[in-house]
């Protein structure tokens, strides 16, 4: 009889087990989707999947991880963003404090959204990983005066933007000029960047987040589109993936009048970055002769692009990019070539909104 009642009670928990798919987390990323769905009780809010973490020390926004305080990790919002967060499997709705930028690897590779923390997703009543209801907001705007980090990137208060719709040369890209000698055309876009902005208030768009947690901004200053202006004065090229603005009349403008980049020669900054022997060259066609020995080498190698250029990235063993600093551990024994994810930053700023994290060692 003993065996009897034991054998009814397991089929009695593994049916309840089976009834609540949502809150089970799954045996790896891998078939989360087998055992995680949505639920379409979101109605106008978006259904997103969702998970816990308690991964590090610091959070990106430079506070303490807290496991037990209502904050989540997020690409989706600008830091320091609150947001209520819907439990559709119990009703539950939470203020969640976005502090941190996550999920990184499988977990968001498989469509993972947000990452609570354990205070945040006992709050909801969540107990593993699922889906939840985020609102679905008007697109944000910040305004202030930026901090240049470089040709695609600008910081406002604690946001990082990522301009959308253009794309300036990396900091530690080298182009040739008209003479066809080597130009770190990279800094100068960096720096007309500077100067158009003039310490000047600008206000941004926020429509959405790039791979490395970037947000996605579309920014004027004067009431200009400061992508439209880089792409009109030859600093950038027109952006290819997404929904983008288009700057092809103001390209084809730049590229008449040889202004900016289009002076000499160069990569495309989305071809540079995974550069090969077959990769185009762009530009003045007699400047272009002599460029293939130069551009496509490892042309910002054994020196950094300028002498304030001096922090190194590289890949880690788990493929993560890291930067070193000079004088920290392990500098020294890195040197640039045209290895994998090795390159100059300019600032740990401009590291970090690459993706990069620091080394540990």
């Amino acid at each position: 009889m003993l065996r009897f009642n034991d054998f009814l009670s397991s089929c009695v928990l593994l049916a309840l087990i089976a009834s609540a798919p949502e809150t089970v987390h799954a045996g790896g990323w891998d078939t989360v989707h087998r055992y995680v769905h949505r639920t379409g009780k979101c109605g106008a809010a978006k259904e997103v999947l969702a998970s816990q973490y308690s991964i590090g020390t610091t959070t990106a926004s430079g506070e303490p991880l807290s496991r037990h305080s209502l904050t989540a990790a997020s690409h989706e919002y600008p830091l320091g963003t609150t947001v209520a967060v819907t439990n559709p499997v119990n009703g539950r709705t939470c203020s969640v404090r976005v502090n941190d930028r996550g999920p990184y690897g499988k977990s968001r590779e498989v469509g993972v959204k947000i990452d609570f923390t354990a205070g945040a997703a006992r709050c909801l009543g969540m107990h593993g990983t699922q889906y939840v209801c985020l609102p679905n907001e008007a697109p944000t705007e910040v305004a202030g005066v930026p901090r240049i980090v470089d040709g695609n990137t600008v910081e406002i208060g604690a946001t990082m933007i990522r301009l959308h719709g253009s794309d300036a040369p990396e900091t530690d890209q080298i182009c040739l000029d008209a003479d066809a000698d080597r130009w770190a055309c990279g800094i100068a876009a960096r720096d007309e960047l500077i100067k158009r902005s003039g310490g000047k208030i600008w206000s941004c768009t926020l429509v959405g987040d790039d791979r490395y947690g970037r947000s996605l901004g579309k920014c004027s200053v004067d009431g200009a589109d400061i992508g439209q202006w880089m792409v009109r004065h030859g600093w950038a090229l027109p952006s290819v993936s997404g929904p983008e603005p288009d700057y092809d009349q103001e390209q084809a403008e730049a590229m008449a009048e040889r202004t900016g980049l289009w002076a000499g020669a160069f990569v495309a900054p989305r071809d540079w970055r995974g550069r090969t022997q077959k990769t185009a060259i762009l530009g003045v066609a007699g400047a272009a002769l002599h460029a293939p020995d130069i551009l496509l080498s490892a042309a910002s190698a054994a020196e950094p692009p300028a002498p304030e250029c001096r922090i190194k990235g590289n890949l880690d063993r788990t493929g993560t990019c890291v930067y070193l600093v000079p004088g920290g551990r392990g500098y020294d024994k890195v040197k640039i070539d045209l290895s994998k994810g090795k390159r100059w930053f300019c600032s740990i700023a401009e590291a970090k909104a690459s993706g990069c994290r620091a080394f540990k060692g």
